[in-house]
This record gives C-alpha cells, structure tokens and sequence, in this order.
C-alpha cells in the first residue's frame, strides 16, 4: 500500500504520515559516524543549556563577570554575536583562571546532578580541548571538514553537516574541536571565519604570543586560560580589521587611482585632417574601423608593473562624424593625452566636456561583466550556456596571466615577485595566503571554466 505524505500514519498514532514515520523516511540517510557525531553535538547543546541553568540558580547573574572584567581588557568593550558560540562553551567548561575549578566543575559536585555516560564523555573531551585556529584543508560536502590546527599541527576529520556547507579548503576558524570515542565535532567556533590573507595575520600574531616562529605549539600552551583570553581578543581584532577596512583603490598599471575618463571634442576641421593629425600622435597605432568610428589605439613601450608585456595601452580614441572621444582610465593619462590632442590637432577639434566614471560604478560594472562571463541568466532563471570556442579562449587568457604573474611585482608582497617572495621566510606566509585566495576564487568559476592552479605550488618551491 502507498500512503500519501498527508493521509493518516499507518502506525496509528493519529498524525499524518508526514509528520510521523514519514519524516524520518524523508531524512536523507547517514554513516553511523555522523549518527555518532549527531548524538554528542545534541548531548553537548543539551550540557550547555542545563550548566547555565545551574549556573544563575546557584552563582546569580554575575557568574560571567569575568567576560567584561576590565582587569582582563580582553572583553571589556562586551561581546559581540559572533563571539558567542566559542566564548559561551569556554565559560562553561575550561577554566576561567589558573585554578582547577570550571562551571563544570562546581555542577558535577552537586549531590542533585546527574551525569550522563555521553555527558560524562563530552565534559571529559573539553579538559582535553584547547582553543587555537583551524585551518580547513578539505571539505566532504553533507559529511565533515578535515581541519589542521596551524598552531599545533594537530588534525582532525570534524563531523559536521552544517560546516561542510559553510567553510571553504583555507578558511580558517578560531575553534575548540572535542573527541569523543573516536568521533570529532566543533564544541565551539567563533562565528566569523577567516579568508586566507587575514587567517595569516592572525596565524602570525597567534604564534608571536605563544613566542614560537615555526616550532609547533604545545596544546597545554593553548589551554592556558590567559592563552585562551589573548587568541579571543586577537581574533575579534581581525575580524574587525576585515570588517572595517577601507574598499580597496583600484590603481592602473601605472600606479594611478583608477577612473575611466572620457574628454568629448566637436571637430573644427576636416575628417580627413583630423585622421592624419591622430596618426601622427606618438604611440599611435594603424587605426581600425567599428560600427562607422574610426578607432585609434595609443601605446607606450614596456609596462611599469608586468615586465613580460611589450607595451602600455594609454588611450582609446573614437573619431565618429562629428566628435572625438578620447577614453583613458586614470585623469594623469587623460591630462596627458588632452595636452598631446591639443598640440597636434590646434584648430581641428574643439574640447567640449570630460566625463569621469567613480570606482563605485567601476566595481558595480566589473561584478555584471563577470556575471555575463560566467554565464547570463535567462527568463527561466537558468544560465546561458557558453560556447566551448569562447571558453576555451578565456581560460587560455586566464592561464597566460597566472603564468606571468610568477614573474610580476606585486605589491602585496611588498613590490617582490612571487618567486622572490617564495625564497624570503618573511614574505613567504602572505604569498602562501594569496595562492590559498586564488584558489576560493577559481573554486567559485563554474567546472568548465576553472583553471589549474596547482602547478603553482610546485613552481614556486612551496610544496
């Protein structure tokens, strides 16, 4: 017999069959380690709800007072949301100060507690636990995240459905990862991950506190309740470094502020001159034809910041019937071609307006011609397949680039190329972090158009 979602349960009970044996037929199945994992995260919401009934019955309200104890500095300022779900199972569970006693502790002294064999395990697992900042290395989507602890070096498999959805390989997370019989599951995580760039500075802060460079971290280090306190503070102060950073300026090869400026002139001369004055122009190339313009293209040799290009476009000019457009994307390129435009064709244009467009609408326009790139939607909310020709072509572009840039001085390893940067012990982190940056981004293309990335490691001497 079939039954409907919405007819009576066959069991008897009285609910549809939807909300009775029917749902947990709807559930999707799981190995009996995520069961496992599933019943110790229940377990330990559950410890968590009864410790902090327990702790305002017996302590008062001002059993956490040393969350915002000034004579700490840590949480002075208060906690903020995401702060929550790891300092809450700390307050719970690990020692507030160098003495042995936790909240734990004085609940399991109760004559009137009752603890479970599960709950016994769990509190067992938190003496264990220390707080320090995983790395997700990999992700097993509806299973778990493999985690490295960066300070340690320890690593664990998290059994976690919610994570394998949320984290990304290279986030990293301010955690306390428990083990019980075998199984490992997040006891508490800070709410705010990190992208690899500010995950090394606060790897690289973590470690000047524990006073190590590259030696690994002992975990009873990181049990320290001062330790514990410190990374607190540290984490929420990159996270705020994230969250507050100014936008990025957007700068030309040249190093200018980016903004595409457009100067209009009305012709005062003939076509014919105006052509021959704009061939003339140094750095012009053989003008082209599109949709009834005549087209200039106006370069210079070399390119201050990519050594491997041969020239620098400047310049864009449009000659239509009666106008000439003159595009550049910094005011330094425009004032300079305006100067060039007025040298050489006196008398035969006439400028009439310059328009600027502000980084804003420039991020606003790079976001939508990504978006087409990738694939436009259609009326049925569907992506517009892309041809394998112009696929094949962008990833092409995209691999010449990344093969260059090895070789380019990039300004966020401090003017260095990559391959410098791979031999100084002291950039090395941050070039680690952007190849980790590069690879989320290329992991967010659709399949068809991600690149390779691999090689990288490999060609700079970073495996």
């Amino acid at each position: 017999m079939i039954v409907g979602r919405n007819d009576p349960c066959p069991c008897g009970s009285g609910k549809k069959f939807k909300r009775c044996h029917g749902a947990a037929a709807e559930r999707p199945a799981v190995s009996p380690r995520v069961a496992r994992a599933n019943a110790l995260k229940d377990c330990d919401a559950d410890l968590a709800d009864r410790l902090m009934r327990w702790a305002r019955r017996h302590l008062g309200a001002s059993w956490g007072a040393a969350l915002s104890d000034p004579t700490s500095g840590a949480f002075a300022d208060g906690l903020s949301e995401a702060d929550l779900p790891i300092v809450m199972p700390w307050l719970l569970h690990m020692r507030l100060d160098d003495s042995a006693t936790t909240i734990e502790d004085l609940w399991r002294r109760d004559p009137q507690t009752r603890v479970s064999p599960d709950a016994a395990a769990i509190m067992d697992a938190y003496a264990e636990a220390w707080v320090s900042i995983w790395e997700v290395s990999s992700v097993e989507p509806g299973t778990g995240v493999q985690l490295v602890d960066v300070l340690t070096r320890e690593t664990r498999f998290v059994d976690d459905v919610s994570s394998s959805h949320g984290l990304r390989p290279f986030d990293a997370i301010l955690a306390i990862v428990l083990t019980c019989d075998g199984v490992s599951f997040l006891g508490g995580m800070h709410g705010q991950p990190l992208p690899p760039r500010f995950a090394e500075v606060a790897a690289r802060e973590a470690r000047r506190l524990c006073h190590v460079r590259t030696k690994k971290v002992a975990p009873e280090k990181l049990r320290s309740p001062g330790m514990q306190m410190a990374l607190f503070a540290l984490w929420s102060g990159v996270v705020d470094l994230m969250t507050t950073q100014p936008p990025p300026v957007m700068q030309n090869t040249d190093g200018d502020p980016m903004q595409l400026t457009s100067d209009d002139y009305s012709l005062a001369g003939s076509r014919d001159d105006v052509v021959r004055a704009l061939a003339s122009l140094p750095g012009a190339e053989e003008p082209e034809a599109e949709a009834g313009k005549t087209v200039f293209t106006v370069t210079k040799p070399g390119n201050a910041r990519n050594k491997s290009w041969d020239n620098t476009i400047v310049a864009r000019i449009v000659l239509a019937a009666t106008r000439l457009t003159v595009e550049t994307n910094s005011v330094r390129r425009a004032d300079a071609m305006r100067a060039a435009i007025e040298g050489r064709l006196a008398g035969l244009v006439r400028f009439r307006l310059r328009k600027e467009e502000n980084t804003a609408q420039m991020v606003a326009a790079a976001m939508e011609g990504a978006a087409k790139t990738r694939g436009a939607p259609r009326r049925d909310g569907r992506e517009e397949p892309i041809d394998s020709d112009t696929l094949a072509a962008v990833r092409e572009f995209r691999e010449r680039h990344m093969r260059a840039w090895v070789e380019e001085s990039i300004p966020a390893l401090g003017g260095l190329t990559p391959r410098e940067a791979a031999r100084s012990p002291r950039v090395r982190p941050r070039l680690e972090s952007l190849l980790k940056e590069f690879v989320q981004h290329e992991a967010a293309y659709p399949e068809a158009q991600r690149i390779e990335l691999d090689w990288m490691w490999e060609e700079l001497g970073l495996n």
